[in-house]
């Protein structure tokens, strides 16, 4: 075990110690180093270290011992007289350091150590700053008395040497930055920013003399430290609005502007304006704005503005973008003035900013920064437009021409660069020129709100424009353009004319004649395009044919896959009525599609949807029926592959280039050298249940459809034809499921998939080809399942629930009967609730939605699987982890309130809250008396108030369990208790019940709260 370091006796080996920290040496050797001396700072020979540390050479000895009177006054009480000893000590060692040529190190630590004395000694160094430059002026500590008759300040500091006058402005912002970082709210610790505030104006003199040097020799170095010492005083004077300190800060504004024209300073003190705009705009006067716009039309400025835009994107050059961005956004409400021609012409300019040449992100670092300012312009001016009800905005006028002009700018900015630019690029920067793109969509969408039909009509206009051109990349850019402002449109929006210049081109027409004419990246967001704007193919179906032909003819292509069978879902979904007409073209068309090696499984997926949302709108259950039939067939040949694939041994291998082998595995995933059979059968099992997952979604009912368009008119033997159809789809696809399931339901993805194809007949109210009759799910779901139990847990609540508000409602006791027993069994097998919080958590959900709809069904199971159930629930709620404690905190809430029209059953759930009421009242107790987390509370709070109104004992309940040996917390008295329990009891259950808790909680936990009132 290691031993620590022994505290050292003697100077030599302190200062042998302290040299070590300097050296390479182990983390834990520096560790024990460090706790030995911290020992020795300290103890009470700290005062006489210091001191000796300050005499010996070298500046990491110096450093230490400057650190040590830090941690002496920090640490330890002096009287007045003591004090005023160790401060003239400190002025005396800060003039010897600066005599002696001590490093920066020491000269800073020493400041800091006159700062930590101010700050808990600030009474007796009231002039703190004025006091320290007179004596280091004359070498020697100047009596204290001294400071208030002594000579005007600004002629002594002229004459302070560079290293002197570092020291003072080095103590004046430390004295700056510590003091922000005292609450200027309490009492404690008012005087010590008065005296900071009154010390302001001798800080201003240190930093005027360097900022306006008398003697027109500036030294660059000083001017660098008042500088940064003037940002400390922002900073302090934003914390403590003092208006005398603010006027004093106000007149180094102009002087702080005139650095930016001195190239050594130009960085500090741009930045610092620049933060200043950001973060302070009323700090600045009419007449600093002024001044600002006469610098940024000086030629200076505008040398720097043309660097900027011509694509010189160095540090300088990026900050002063930021300078004018800052500028912009405090005048912002100036810039949209028509009538100010000064502020019009800077709002110019700053639109001018985006045409910066180079690719955003990836090479023009202003871009992003400059749409920012633009987007909270253009939501600003929409506000002050609506607010000032005036009429429609004039587009040939400030400030609208200068938006419009951004609108060129961004969107000839995202046109993508050359395949060979692109790919040079590193992740990053591809990722932060897709990030600008979507910044252009939302800037176009704030633009829309003002514009509408003058902003589509221009990408319309260029669009046409590109094509005529045979200009790919502003096609592409266009079209992302004009996609991103679909969301915008709405029906009543009377844009069609211009989007059928559009649609109505030679667009389609090029876009089939493949890669050779337009390339692959246009071609991709054209084609999304097409889904972006499916409202308006539904509403003009002579568009149809061509764009639906163009989206298949796409499918088969791998880079355009994804976004074609996007628009085809999208399309079919919108259009799926219009389209019933066509439905043997589309199956015949999926058809072929399968025979496409290259067929993308999730491409797949959208297509076989597409089709299924075209045959729910068939007119007639037959067609509909005979259609589904046709694709499950379809899908019927992959799981028969499977099938014969998971026959085989289990070391049997497949060549890589088998047909079946590459329709199981995507172009990414595809293997290069012969593959596992059984593999290959998961694979195929996987897209098989994935397809059937799809057409179940796409033959549900649209949520907005209306009762009258489903035919009803069937004849009797019609009908009992189509039941048997419709029994045997039943039959056929459960019969896929649970084969699938007993081969491969130690797959998640498999288990998932299943799960979500029976909950895509839940919400169904008719009968169809995925609602099942209730008796197969229920076995289905109740079979045995290799893994993601608690995801089929929560699917069999899922199905419960529908049940009682489906045609279905005469199965659910039956039904109830079998899966309320399985899942207890589950949860009954948990070694402890939290071994597996999901299923515990999905477990008492199911039981919570079966007490809620049917509590003589739950209340009905035997006495020991409900003593189970209850001791479960409570240990869930005692227990840590927040989802499973939610769902037993929304169970407790049911079981209190639980009603039932049998009296036999109310009576029961009466003696059975009797009988848990306390235990529940004691779980509640100890939780919310601070065992809970802050965020588990208003889930805890809800049982506790139903509690309190349902059960007259409750009260009574609630004072046993506060007053209980094991309650959490010794922080709350007996009488903070009892006014706990009365105010619950006197809101009755209302939301300030919440409150309460949460006050209660925080007192037990510590917090400072009376609680008598």
């Amino acid at each position: 075990m290691e031993t620590s370091i022994p505290v050292p006796t003697t100077l030599p080996e302190v200062e042998n110690l302290i040299n070590e920290l300097y050296n390479p040496n182990p983390p834990e050797t520096l560790t024990r180093i460090q706790e030995a001396l911290q020992r020795l700072q300290k103890s009470p020979e700290g005062w006489q270290l210091a001191q000796s540390l300050l005499a010996r050479p070298g500046d990491n000895i110096k450093f230490f011992g400057a650190l040590t009177i830090i941690v002496k006054l920090n640490t330890e009480k002096l009287s007045d007289d003591d004090a005023l000893s160790v401060l003239q000590s400190l002025i005396t060692w800060l003039i010897h350091c600066l005599g002696d040529g001590s490093g920066p190190i020491v000269i800073r630590k020493l400041c800091s150590a006159l700062v930590a004395y101010f700050i808990h000694y600030s009474h007796t160094w009231s002039k703190c700053i004025r006091h320290l430059i007179y004596s280091l002026d004359r070498n020697a500590v100047v009596p204290i008395e001294e400071v208030g008759s002594s000579p005007p300040l600004e002629p002594i500091i002229r004459d302070l040497g560079p290293r002197k006058f570092l020291a003072a402005s080095w103590f004046a912002a430390a004295l700056a930055e510590e003091a922000e970082k005292i609450d200027t709210k309490s009492h404690k610790y008012i005087g010590i920013h008065e005296r900071v505030v009154d010390g302001a104006s001798d800080a201003a003199a240190l930093m005027t003399s360097a900022l306006v040097p008398g003697n027109g020799n500036p030294d660059i170095t000083s001017q660098r430290e008042a500088i940064n010492c003037l940002q400390a005083w922002f900073i302090y004077a934003q914390r403590t609005p003092k208006q005398s300190l603010i006027q004093m800060l106000q007149a180094l504004v102009q002087p702080l502007t005139n650095c930016l024209l001195v190239e050594e300073l130009y960085e500090i003190a741009v930045e610092l304006l620049t933060d200043t705009l950001s973060n302070w705009q009323q700090f600045f006067t009419r007449s600093h704005i002024d001044s600002l716009y006469v610098l940024f039309e000086s030629e200076w400025a505008q040398r720097r503005y043309q660097e900027l835009v011509s694509g010189e994107f160095d540090f300088d050059a990026i900050q002063f973008g930021m300078f004018m961005l800052a500028f912009g956004d405090a005048q912002m409400v100036e810039m949209m003035d028509t009538t100010d021609t000064r502020a019009q012409a800077f709002l110019a300019g700053l639109a001018g900013v985006l045409s910066a040449r180079g690719h955003p992100a990836a090479e023009d670092k202003i871009f992003v920064p400059a749409l920012e300012f633009w987007s909270a312009f253009v939501e600003n001016f929409v506000d002050t437009i609506y607010s000032e009800s005036t009429t429609d905005p004039q587009w040939d006028k400030p400030p609208l021409t200068q938006v419009m002009q951004v609108v060129s700018y961004s969107w000839q900015k995202i046109k993508f660069p050359p395949p060979d630019v692109y790919n040079s690029w590193d992740s990053t920067d591809k990722a932060g020129f897709g990030d600008a793109r979507k910044d252009v969509a939302d800037f176009l969408q704030a633009v829309y709100t003002i514009s509408r039909l003058p902003l589509i009509s221009l990408f319309v206009d260029l669009i046409l424009r590109a094509l005529e051109n045979s200009a790919w990349a502003e096609l592409e850019a266009a079209c992302f353009c004009l996609g991103a402002l679909s969301d915008c449109v709405s029906e009543g929006d009377s844009f069609d004319h211009a989007l059928a210049k559009v649609f109505g081109s030679s667009l389609f027409d090029l876009l089939r004649q493949g890669h050779n004419v337009i390339p692959v990246r246009a071609r991709q967001t054209c084609l999304s395009l097409i889904e972006r704007y499916s409202e308006y193919f539904s509403r003009h179906a002579e568009y149809l044919p061509a764009a639906l032909n163009l989206l298949f003819s796409a499918v088969g292509d791998r880079h355009l896959a994804l976004p074609s069978s996007k628009s085809i879902f999208t399309l079919c979904c919108s259009c799926r009525k219009l389209l019933s007409s066509e439905i043997g073209a589309f199956l015949e068309q999926y058809s072929a599609l399968r025979n496409n090696q290259d067929l993308d499984s999730l491409a797949e997926e959208r297509v076989i949807g597409a089709i299924a949302a075209i045959i729910q709108s068939l007119p007639s259950e037959q067609q509909k029926l005979s259609a589904v039939r046709r694709l499950l067939t379809m899908v019927g040949m992959d799981v028969t592959a499977c099938l014969q694939f998971r026959s085989a041994q289990d070391s049997a291998l497949v060549g890589q280039n088998e047909p079946m082998v590459l329709r199981a595995f995507d172009i990414s995933q595809r293997p290069t050298s012969p593959v596992l059979a059984h593999e290959v059968a998961l694979q195929l099992a996987i897209r098989s249940l994935r397809c059937l997952c799809s057409i179940a979604k796409g033959v549900q009912a649209p949520q907005d459809l209306d009762s009258e368009d489903e035919s009803t008119q069937t004849g009797s033997s019609q009908r009992s034809a189509i039941s048997q159809d419709l029994e045997q789809i039943h039959t056929d696809v459960m019969g896929i499921l649970v084969q699938l399931k007993n081969l491969f339901s130690s797959n998640a993805e498999v288990v998932d998939t299943i799960c979500m194809t029976l909950r895509a007949g839940f919400s169904e109210t008719d009968p169809g080809p995925f609602v099942f009759p209730p008796q197969m799910v229920t076995e289905l779901i109740v079979s045995n399942w290799q893994s993601r139990i608690p995801t089929v847990v929560n699917t069999a609540s899922a199905f419960a629930s529908s049940l009682n508000a489906g045609r279905f409602k005469h199965h659910v006791v039956s039904t109830l009967g079998v899966l309320l027993p399985w899942v207890f069994n589950l949860l009954y097998q948990l070694p402890d609730p939290e071994t597996d919080p999901e299923l515990s958590q999905y477990g008492i959900e199911f039981a919570q939605r079966v007490l809620s709809r049917q509590p003589k069904v739950l209340i009905s199971q035997p006495s020991n699987v409900l003593e189970f159930l209850f001791a479960f629930a409570m240990k869930l709620i005692n227990g840590n982890e927040p989802l499973p404690k939610a769902a037993s905190a929304e169970f407790w809430t049911t079981f209190v309130t639980a009603k039932s029209d049998d009296p036999a059953i109310q009576t029961t759930l009466n003696d059975a809250l009797s009988h848990f009421g306390p235990q529940l009242s004691q779980s509640l107790i100890q939780n919310i008396g601070g065992r809970a987390a802050r965020s588990d509370l208003d889930k805890l709070s809800d049982p506790l108030r139903k509690l309190i109104v349902q059960h007259v004992h409750a009260s009574r309940w609630l004072e046993a369990a506060l007053n209980d040996p094991s309650f959490p917390s010794d922080k709350v008295s007996a009488h903070e208790k009892a006014i706990f329990v009365k105010k619950l009891v006197s809101l009755r259950g209302a939301r300030g019940t919440n409150q309460v808790v949460r006050d209660f909680w925080l007192a037990c936990r510590g917090s400072s709260f009376a609680y008598a009132s």
